[in-house]
């Protein structure tokens, strides 16, 4: 691991466990000294933080932990509607010929949300890393390269985005939305959409009534 994989990894833990709250400035001063490196490397590893969208940069303000505004959030809607439609269609249509359309790797990572959420419900880093793993497993099974390519590039962002939805979003809840997802992927691909489209909907909901 090169400094800059070791500063990345760092901060990227403190921002998805919530150490560093959104907006919290990143001072390079600071962070240089904290980790033994010069502001280069440092400077680096905020670059690669940005380029997942966990690190903003602003005029005048520095890098700052990213935080979402209205825009931010619909957009990241439709891109994570348009990726995890798409997969879902094709995942049905490539089980059509199978017992179950709905694969294994997709129920078994909604498992283990569920025991995550009921098992360790003050972790919130395992539940959501839980929730983001049940995601992608639903895009994986549509066995579009590009499409998980595309869905791995948002897992980050994912992570922060629920962050933020913490004090909104409990682990009942969780369980409760994820099942009512997987059961209606088993129902076909009317029911498996419109469901799909109303849980991204309702997410976004959830934040934008934070902001407000």
């Amino acid at each position: 691991m090169t400094a800059v994989d070791g500063v990345v990894e760092a901060l990227r833990d403190d921002i998805l466990d919530g150490r560093l709250e959104a907006d919290a400035p990143l001072r390079e001063t600071s962070l240089a000294e904290r980790f033994g490196v010069n502001r280069h490397t440092l400077r680096a590893a905020l670059q690669v933080l940005a380029a997942e969208r966990l690190v903003s940069f602003e005029a005048y303000r520095g890098a700052r932990v990213r935080t979402f505004d209205d825009a931010a959030v619909i957009a990241l809607l439709e891109y994570r509607t348009a990726i995890e439609v798409e997969a879902t269609r094709l995942m049905l249509a490539r089980a059509s010929d199978t017992a179950s359309p709905v694969p294994r790797s997709v129920t078994d990572a909604n498992d283990s949300l569920r025991r995550a959420c009921t098992e360790h419900p003050e972790d919130h880093r395992a539940i959501e890393e839980a929730h983001a793993a049940l995601h992608h497993a639903i895009v994986a099974a549509a066995a579009s390269p590009r499409l998980l390519e595309a869905h791995a590039g948002l897992l980050a962002e994912l992570g922060l985005f629920m962050v933020q939805l913490r004090s909104v979003l409990p682990p009942t809840e969780m369980i409760t939305g994820h099942d009512r997802l997987v059961e209606a992927l088993a129902s076909g691909p009317l029911a498996a959409e419109s469901e799909l489209r109303e849980h991204l909907r309702h997410s976004t909901a959830q934040l934008l009534a934070l902001r407000s």
